[in-house]
């Protein structure tokens, strides 16, 4: 086994080797999370300029098929039409929102300007030794950058030439300000630079960049930008970098400064229809700082490892007799969770089966629920079932005598009706069956309502008529379709019906409503009755199971078909109803549509 020396130093080598790899992988990582940023930067503000200056770039062609320029160009001497264009030329500025629009004639001589009527007017100044006039005038459009020889403000030249009669007469030039450019050239860890084809800085977020090169300019380019008076009589002094800045990615060095600090990460996007260079430069530096963080952190976990290593060294007695601690409560701690779980095993069990003699007993109990109601409707249902036995053994007897009569035609007829009053009573029989019939409480399946509500009607319809009690359902047209287990639902339409019958059967006005409601998300079923309502104390206990307000009832007809619609998992409410009495209502959720639908 190593010793605490040994390992020390072993511990070492291994903090150098991983310190280096992982400072080379951070090293490349922010490298590279620089140029990403600084690409996005690019592209931002290289389309911001382009969709600052292309808005421009039209205008002077247009202008340039004025008649008001031509006239002026035509007719110099002609001091109102001169007037007219000074005033036409100063609104186009102010609405395409520019910093000056002149027409400068065949030899360069400006004799229609925006700001004729301030002092630095350009009207009488000669522009003939502007590159952008000698290319306009030879029919070429002219774009160029330079400061103006007026006011001395920074700005973007276009220029386009005016022809008349298949000749060159003048120029008309549109001159942008760019300092709202620059407003928008804002960055906290980068700065934005924009130079010409000679490398020289016009737009930076850095004011003291300003008319500096960015490397030392040649002897021929220096001559020529004197020549052009592009900058005026500024003396262009360099920056001091290194490197080929014409490279989409590339680095911005001082060698002399002998540090990284004055170094640059530069990404560079070329506007050739523009004739301008756009940088984004992040210093070098931060890449350093960056790597320098995480060997700091990388140290100080390390650090950490390594004096919990000491720490762990110098327990190793005590840590032994903790395990062997700790392995005799896992023991103990084993016997109990089995001894607690052979008894969780038995109460599960209990459980079950408790839950198990709890749905048998409920199902039993709604099954007596339905027979109990078949109870209460069977007088009406034998008036029901008594008179088309009456009537068809009438139709009967009066068969034989028409066919002893020798009219065969009209005992057909009577056939007819019998066949059609058998009909109506095997509906009856099958209507009773399958309300009777037994259901599994989980047995639901997506189904319309307002069939379902119409064989309830028809189920009571007996009873009601045997009652002399108006019934009325209220229902839209279109159809209603919910997730429901018919035969329970439609053992708690008829309970409600039962109840709202009774409720009115002593009252002067008999009148039973079912109303059916589609809503967003659910369906409501609204019974309501005429009867003498409910009172706030028996709203509190209606649904608690052996609660009745009738004399003889046993108090479970409301508390099983509050079960049977939590089971659909629906409600079943009470409420004052509009009609003096009682609303009981059923809620049921709507079916989810899917996606496709």
């Amino acid at each position: 086994m190593l010793s605490v020396r040994q390992l020390s130093v072993l511990f070492l080598i291994i903090y150098g080797v991983i310190a280096a790899m992982t400072a080379h992988l951070v090293w490349r990582y922010s490298y590279q999370s620089l140029l990403i940023e600084q690409q996005s930067e690019l592209e931002r503000f290289s389309s911001h300029i382009s969709a600052k200056l292309d808005k421009y770039a039209h205008i002077p062609r247009l202008l340039s098929k004025d008649k008001e320029l031509v006239d002026a160009l035509s007719h110099p001497e002609n001091s109102a039409q001169i007037d007219l264009t000074n005033r036409y030329l100063e609104q186009v500025n102010e609405v395409i929102q520019a910093a000056d629009t002149y027409l400068l004639d065949g030899i360069g001589n400006t004799i229609a300007s925006s700001n004729w009527n301030l002092d630095r007017s350009f009207i009488g100044r000669n522009f003939a030794w502007r590159p952008y006039f000698y290319d306009a005038i030879s029919g070429q459009k002219s774009q160029y950058f330079a400061l103006g020889s007026t006011s001395g403000q920074r700005g973007y030249y276009y220029a386009y030439p005016v022809i008349y009669a298949a000749e060159v007469i003048g120029v008309v030039v549109v001159k942008m300000d760019l300092s709202s450019i620059e407003d928008n050239w804002q960055s906290k860890n980068s700065y934005f630079v924009a130079t010409d084809d000679n490398n020289i800085v016009f737009m930076s977020s850095r004011p003291d960049w300003l008319f500096h090169s960015v490397s030392e300019l040649s002897e021929e380019s220096r001559q020529k930008i004197q020549e052009t008076r592009q900058y005026l009589d500024s003396a262009i002094p360099s920056l001091g970098f290194y490197g080929d800045v014409n490279l989409a990615e590339t680095e911005w060095i001082k060698p002399k400064q002998g540090w990284i600090k004055d170094d640059y990460i530069v990404s560079t996007n070329k506007l050739d229809n523009l004739a301008l260079n756009i940088h984004v430069l992040s210093p070098k530096v931060n890449v350093f700082w960056d790597t320098f963080g995480f060997l700091i952190i990388l140290t100080m976990i390390f650090a950490i490892i390594y004096l919990a290593f000491l720490l762990l060294h110098h327990r190793q007695v005590r840590q032994r007799q903790i395990e062997r601690l700790q392995a005799e409560a896992k023991q103990k701690l084993e016997f109990l969770v089995m001894e607690r779980t052979s008894k969780l095993h038995v109460e599960i069990d209990e459980r079950i089966r408790a839950e198990q003699a709890l749905r048998q007993t409920q199902e039993e109990l709604i099954q007596a629920a339905k027979l109990a109601v078949l109870g209460q409707m069977s007088a009406s249902i034998s008036h029901e079932l008594n008179n088309p036995l009456a009537a068809i053994r009438s139709f009967a007897d009066n068969g034989r005598r028409f066919l002893a009569n020798g009219k065969p035609e009209r005992t057909d007829e009577n056939l007819e009706r019998i066949s059609a009053l058998t009909v109506r009573m095997a509906k009856i029989s099958e209507q009773l069956k399958s309300f009777a019939r037994k259901t599994d409480t989980g047995d639901q399946v997506e189904a319309q309502l307002l069939p379902l509500i119409i064989n309830a009607k028809e189920l009571m319809q007996p009873q009601f008529k045997s009652h002399y009690v108006e019934f009325d359902i209220h229902a839209p047209e279109s159809p209603i379709r919910c997730s429901i287990n018919p035969i329970q639902l439609e053992q708690v339409i008829i309970n409600l019906l039962t109840n709202a019958m009774q409720a009115v059967d002593e009252q002067e006005i008999k009148k039973v409503v079912l109303t059916l409601e589609e809503h967003q998300n659910s369906v409501c079923i609204h019974v309501d009755d005429s009867g003498t309502g409910l009172h706030l104390n028996q709203m509190k206990n209606l649904f608690e199971p052996f609660f009745t307000t009738k004399k003889n009832g046993l108090g479970l007809g409301l508390s099983i078909s509050q079960q049977i619609m939590h089971g659909m998992g629906g409600d079943l409410t009470a409420h004052s109803s509009p009609l003096g009495g009682a609303r009981f209502t059923i809620t049921l959720n709507k079916p989810q549509q899917s996606s496709e639908q």
